[in-house]
């Protein structure tokens, strides 16, 4: 267990006051961009096997002089951070987070501490990371940045954790020493610039335990005190479930890719998901998650109290691939019409009943909140009895995954569910036509309008007494 020092240990409304904003928001974009995007899953006409395209330095241990060549060719000349605002906007995103530095050691906003960055090392020459804190802004979206911590793979420091994951092929003498060296020297000092130049409203963290708990708790006093609102995700430090105190060092927790709870945790968490197999932009990479699986997704990771990090992965041009856009402007479509069960939502006393439900129910039967893997939600099983709920103030959002044909029957909003709470009115998100809603012990009953207000994914809301 770690041992916060004084500059940590702070009172719970801090906390609060900081994460309002973002459980608010619900959905937001991730943005993993860098040099990887040029080979794109493939070195030396070798494609991946799993296209996990920003990992390249790494499987394919490729020396750090031969990846540095990749900065004089990133030339990513479309790049417009107000056009890549605007399709965040659209698909109803309230915030980005920017790769600022990945695994690679690659720098993609202006650092004083090395060239090795997209303005000194590229003929570009331009700040992404600024330009896209500009945009988010004046566009009313917040701002966030991801940074590689503990990994560096061009910069020496030891022989890693359990994982091995750093660069033993250029470094294979490298000791601790040496990761100190590069987290006081280095890291450290870049999450300074970060924190004073960019004001990131999240720093998102991706470690695996390298660090020592003096260097977390000198890094969190550092963030805490140059950064008061900016909100830290969990993996600042490699936790392992159940978290003795879990908001000691972080603001919220970020499960494993593309993981989602099994069911209410009970805590602030977010699913960081992809829109195909990998995060960084693969050219043979065309795994495209279905939209209305999208769609599905987030509204599970919300009817259990969590935020869902989509991701996107852009070209070396500097576009976002079409495939993408193309599947967030259908959630954005989805959106419109349905933004009330998402936007400031929190989980109600169940987030859902159906087939799934009761699957997932017994599956994780005393086992806490365990992380479900990528395809636990996906595929077959979506019927008009698959709900998700979400709540609001006095509203409950009933949320079908598909388009009921005749009246269903929601058990949970019973009167034996609802523990004597009455209700006051019914109605479809998106829908003029009027519900006819019957209230017994049993679960409400309600009619179907005959028109649907949206493709899928369809809300009841709920209004209580």
């Amino acid at each position: 267990m770690l041992h916060a020092s004084a500059a940590s240990e702070e009172p719970e409304q801090t906390r609060e006051q900081r994460i309002q904003w973002w459980r608010e928001a619900r959905f937001g974009m991730f943005i993993t961009w860098g040099l990887y995007s040029i080979p794109a899953g493939v070195w030396k006409m070798k494609a991946h096997p799993d296209n996990y395209a920003e990992w390249i330095m790494f499987d394919e241990k490729i020396p750090v002089k031969e990846y540095a060549l990749l900065a004089g060719k990133f030339n990513p000349v479309k790049f417009d951070a107000k056009a890549w605002v605007a399709i965040a906007r659209k698909a109803g995103m309230k915030y980005i987070v920017l790769t600022a530095k990945h695994h690679d050691g690659f720098s993609m906003f202006k650092s004083d501490l090395t060239d090795f960055d997209i303005v000194d090392a590229t003929p570009f020459k331009r700040d992404v990371a600024g330009e896209l804190a500009e945009a988010c802004r004046k566009a009313g979206l917040k701002f966030g940045c991801y940074y590689s911590v503990d990994r560096d793979w061009r910069r020496p420091q030891g022989p890693g954790n359990e994982y091995k994951q750093t660069n033993t092929w250029d470094f294979p003498s490298s000791q601790r020493e040496d990761f100190d060296k590069y987290f006081c020297d280095f890291a450290k000092p870049q999450v300074e610039e970060l924190l004073v130049n960019y004001r990131p409203d999240i720093l998102w963290f991706d470690g695996i335990g390298m660090k020592s708990d003096s260097q977390l708790e000198d890094l969190v006093r550092m963030i805490r005190t140059l950064g008061p609102d900016c909100i830290i995700n969990s993996r600042i430090k490699t936790f392992r479930l159940p978290l003795p105190q879990p908001f000691l060092f972080c603001d919220y927790i970020s499960l494993g890719d593309n993981e989602i709870a099994d069911r209410t945790p009970g805590y602030d968490w977010e699913n960081p998901g992809t829109l195909n197999s990998t995060y960084g932009y693969s050219r043979n990479d065309n795994n495209w998650i279905d939209p209305r699986e999208i769609v599905f997704r987030l509204v599970d990771i919300v009817s259990k109290g969590g935020n869902y990090l989509l991701n996107v992965g852009p070209t070396s041009e500097g576009l976002i691939p079409q495939p993408s856009i193309d599947r967030l402007m259908e959630v954005g479509t989805w959106m419109e019409t349905n933004q009330e069960a998402i936007y400031g939502t929190s989980a109600w006393r169940v987030y859902g009943e159906g087939p799934l439900f009761e699957k997932e129910a017994a599956k994780t039967e005393g086992k806490g909140a365990k992380a479900a893997g990528r395809a636990a939600n996906a595929g077959p099983g979506r019927t008009p009895l698959e709900m998700r709920f979400t709540a609001k103030n006095k509203t409950v959002y009933a949320i079908c995954l598909a388009w009921p044909e005749k009246d269903i029957l929601v058990r949970a909003l019973g009167q034996k569910g609802m523990l004597g709470g009455e209700i006051s009115a019914v109605s479809m998100l998106g829908s003029k036509e009027k519900v006819q809603w019957r209230q017994t012990g049993e679960g409400l009953s309600l009619t179907v309008p005959r028109d649907k207000p949206c493709r899928y994914a369809f809300v009841y809301k709920v209004d209580l007494k």
